[in-house]
């Protein structure tokens, strides 16, 4: 079963996957982000908060009891092996490259509550995202809904408006920022970063 038979690269020197998540593993996700929902309104909250070069409204790690038992992270280790297959330059291989088994992992901080590179942003009203890279090989976006206006915008030039139940797989190299949001709902997304084991 190939479910990334529909994906696409876009952007600059087509360099991002963009996919639509199926809806029983977004299903997954959506516990995921519950879960993080509550840890928000905790007067605890801080204690978990994910602190990066954003400014989110608020930042925390999905929950490892949810994400390791999850049929949600096969999707993104196979996603990162299905980027290689369909963008082998990035690694200088010749076209047919297969990625031999486990060389693509998520990153993980161990003993630490961040846990895996895997995380959601809660973005409400004067939330901003400035221009930025990520540690790894490959990273990504995932909207939780959609981005209300504001895109997410790759190497200075390429706009995307993200719609939800889409997710963006990028060289964690490409620099990419949002703007100022404006919206009044609280526009929602995941992140999270890819290594490569050779």
């Amino acid at each position: 079963m190939n479910i990334f038979r529909n994906s696409k690269l876009i952007g600059p020197d087509n360099q991002i996957l963009k996919h639509t998540i199926p809806n029983e593993l977004f299903e997954e996700l959506s516990v995921m982000v519950d879960r993080a929902k509550k840890k928000r309104k905790s007067k605890y909250a801080f204690l978990l908060d994910h602190v990066n070069n954003g400014q989110n409204s608020y930042q925390t790690t999905v929950d490892v009891d949810l994400f390791e038992r999850s049929f949600f992270f096969g999707y993104l280790i196979k996603m990162g092996e299905h980027y290689i297959t369909r963008n082998h330059k990035i690694l200088g291989k010749a076209p047919g490259f297969y990625p031999t088994d486990r060389i693509i992992r998520l990153r993980r901080n161990f003993n630490h509550f961040d846990h895996y590179d895997f995380w959601v942003n809660f973005a409400d009203k004067g939330a901003i995202n400035p221009l930025h890279d990520h540690p790894g090989f490959l990273s990504g976006v995932i909207y939780f809904t959609e981005s209300f206006k504001e895109p997410t915008i790759f190497d200075k030039k390429f706009k995307y408006l993200g719609k939800e139940k889409e997710i963006l797989m990028f060289p964690s190299r490409l620099i990419h920022e949002v703007k100022t949001y404006k919206g009044s709902k609280t526009r929602i997304t995941l992140s999270f970063n890819l290594y490569i084991e050779e």
